[in-house]
């Protein structure tokens, strides 16, 4: 004769709800769940979100529209190279950029790069456009830096924006040499790079102004070397 003994759990009363596992570690088994931690599959699958989100961000650094002077592809130094270019541009052409809250006196435009880091304004705008000194967030016009954060120093030990081979970026505006910059010059400003052999090539004067293939009046792609070139305003037609 076989006995079959039964238990029931009837009188045994768990309360699941949550509130009552957040004041009880141990009062039944459902509510224990309540308490565990993550599993390695659920780390997994994190890991994987946050790979996939960085595969995405990562070609947005290399496929900024920088004409390669070597015409190849970009060796990690140039993309580096080019995304600080990227930086430094939407920092100067930017909605909010330099160019754009300064637009009332094109005069008064940064000369050189290291400019970009200053807080307050540069010491030739107090005889350019003194009213733009200091920033009205209302208008959104004045001086409003720092505009970019610098990345190492020049000759002299001074903090500055460089590329990815260690040498400063040079800002080519004041086409004419005069000392002031008109609205002509401000269209065609540009950053450049001195690429791997460390020398700016790159000619800033009026006859190279403009990109494009006429080797008499505009900029060519054989005129800068191996420099790394960045329009701010206006399209890269050199060929």
């Amino acid at each position: 004769m076989v006995t079959i003994m039964i238990y029931s759990n009837t009188n045994k009363n768990y309360d699941t709800s949550p509130s009552a596992c957040g004041m009880s570690y141990n009062r039944g088994r459902r509510c224990h769940s309540y308490q565990r931690g993550m599993t390695l599959l659920e780390l997994l699958v994190v890991l994987v979100i946050l790979i996939a989100t960085a595969l995405i961000l990562v070609p947005t650094f290399s496929n900024i529209d920088i004409v390669s002077p070597s015409g190849e592809s970009n060796s990690p130094v140039e993309i580096a190279t080019q995304a600080t270019l990227n930086t430094v541009r939407e920092a100067m052409a930017g909605e909010d950029g330099v160019i754009e809250s300064l637009s009332h006196k094109t005069n008064a435009l940064p000369r050189e790069i290291n400019e970009l880091l200053m807080e307050e304004a540069p010491a030739h705008m107090e005889e350019a456009a003194p009213e733009l000194k200091n920033y009205d967030p209302v208008n959104k016009i004045g001086w409003h830096g720092p505009y970019v954060h610098a990345t190492g120093r020049n000759e002299t030990g001074e903090p500055t924006i460089v590329d990815g081979w260690g040498n400063e970026l040079e800002l080519q505006v004041d086409f004419d040499q005069d000392g002031t910059i008109n609205q002509t010059e401000s269209k065609f400003i540009r950053v450049v790079s001195a690429g791997p052999n460390g020398e700016i090539e790159t000619p800033d004067d009026i006859a190279n102004m403009k990109p494009g293939e006429n080797e008499v009046s505009e900029l060519t792609l054989s005129e800068c070397g191996d420099d790394l070139v960045m329009f701010l305003r206006y399209p890269d037609n050199r060929k």
